[in-house]
This record gives structure tokens, C-alpha cells and sequence, in this order.
């Protein structure tokens, strides 16, 4: 049994139900509030030490991270839709954008939608007091150092501005590699289309959408109207948030 401990709109959970998706592969959901703050609960934490979402249990073996947990599925369920190719320097392509996911994107990504969206969201459900209690609940220091240097002083311009430079970079290099094949390890889709698929949804609804437009980086808005077709995508993306009869766009 497959049980998955997710966050509806989180982009590292979404990324892990594309590709149980796309591997056709049942499981249960476990939804996890963590505007709620349910992540911070040691019930939880008993299972992701890191207090963050999504955790994969797979018959009492629980594992944490998003891009590990899809490598560990495409290990155990390699005959279910193959997504990691057998030509070892396109493997290590793949795992060079399961990376970028993380290190360039996600990051990135969070401080842009932290004034556009978190704080928002934050400041209409608590109190400022109320939030900084939240933060020091969670056990994981970077997450809670985070969030209390936030609550103080915010996300400034300069900032924003220096992480949407960090995305156009990568961007570029996506539109680049795209030059060489349709997917990002070539002729193959693969766990680095999963990777990403999440992080170009996000950036679609940021304040510069025309980083992904076709006018800019064709290959990129190719890849993304191709990657949005998919069944996987569709059905990942289609969960909605069981807590709210209103849940917040995406």
C-alpha cells in the first residue's frame, strides 16, 4: 500500500502525484494542512523529521524528499510506464533537472510567491502573534528561522527581483536543452519533466508570466503546453483541497 502524506497545492507534492499518476499506480491520500500547521505536529514529524510535505509510506517504509521519493517509485515500479531512461548519460541529464527542480527552482519560486500569495494567505487566517508562535513550534530550524525573518522583516524587492533573475537563468538553460529534443533528457519523458511540470505551474501564476510565454522562449512554452496535455498532469493537478469548500488557486 501506497500512502502519501501531501499538501493539495504544495508543488513538491504535486510532483510526486504526477508521477503516481502517470504510473498508474493507486494509493491513499493523506491530507496535510500545513496552513494549519498540522505539518509542525509531532504526530507528523514522527514521520518527516523535516516538517515539510510530501512523506511516501510504502508498506511501513517511510520516505521523505519529493525527487528522492520519485527515483524510490521508479525503482520499485519500474514496469508501470518506464520514466528514467536506460542511456546513462541521458539518466544523468534527468537527474541534473531533477536538481535544478530543487536548487534553482523551488527556492526561487517560494520567495516569489511569498508577497503574492503566503503572506496573504497567512495574514487573512492569523494574527502576526499567532504565526510567530507557529514558527516556533516547528522542530526543523531552517524552516523556523525562515519563517520568524519573514514575519519580521518581510520579502524585500531586491529580493524578488534577485530570485526572478535566478529563474530567468534557469529558463534559459531549459530553453537551450529543449533545443535538443522534446523532453528534458531528450526523445524520453521522464522523471525531470515531473520534476519541473510543478515549478513552471507555479511560475505561470507569478507576477512575470511572460518568462514561460511563446513570444520569449518558445521551446519552453512547447514543452509546457505538451506537459499540461498529459493525463498525469491532469489528474495530479486536478486534486483539490478537501478542508476548503473555496480553495485558493493554485
Amino acid at each position: 500500500m501506497l500512502t502519501l502524506y501531501h499538501y493539495w497545492s504544495s508543488v513538491c507534492s504535486q510532483k510526486v502525484r504526477m508521477c503516481l499518476a502517470e504510473k498508474d499506480l493507486a494509493w491513499e491520500s493523506r491530507h496535510v494542512d500545513i496552513f494549519a500547521f498540522e505539518n509542525y505536529e509531532p504526530a507528523y514529524t514522527r514521520l518527516n523529521p523535516k516538517a515539510v510535505v510530501p512523506t511516501l509510506d510504502h508498506d511501513g517504509n517511510v520516505l521523505i524528499e519529493s525527487n528522492i521519493i520519485l527515483e524510490y517509485l521508479e525503482d520499485v515500479f519500474p514496469d508501470q510506464v518506464r520514466l528514467r531512461p536506460d542511456d546513462p548519460f541521458a539518466c544523468s541529464t534527468m537527474r541534473l533537472w531533477i536538481y535544478n527542480s530543487e536548487e534553482l527552482a523551488h527556492w526561487n519560486v517560494n520567495v516569489c510567491s511569498h508577497n503574492l500569495r503566503h503572506a496573504k494567505r497567512m495574514d487573512q487566517r492569523y494574527t502576526h502573534d499567532e504565526q510567530l508562535a507557529a514558527a516556533m513550534k516547528c522542530p526543523n530550524p531552517m524552516i523556523a528561522l525562515r519563517l520568524k525573518r519573514r514575519l519580521a522583516v518581510g520579502v524585500s524587492v531586491e529580493e524578488e527581483d534577485e530570485a526572478y533573475a535566478k529563474l530567468d537563468y534557469l529558463l534559459d538553460q531549459m530553453e537551450q536543452r529543449l533545443s535538443h529534443g522534446p523532453w528534458l533528457a531528450g526523445p524520453m519523458f521522464t522523471l525531470a519533466d515531473i520534476a519541473m511540470a510543478p515549478m513552471l505551474n507555479r511560475i505561470e501564476v507569478l507576477a512575470r508570466p511572460e518568462m514561460i510565454a511563446a513570444t520569449r522562449r518558445p521551446g519552453v512554452a512547447d514543452w509546457w503546453q505538451r506537459i499540461r496535455g498529459r493525463q498525469g498532469f491532469q489528474t495530479a493537478f486536478s486534486f483539490k483541497n478537501p478542508d476548503s469548500k473555496d480553495p485558493v488557486k493554485r
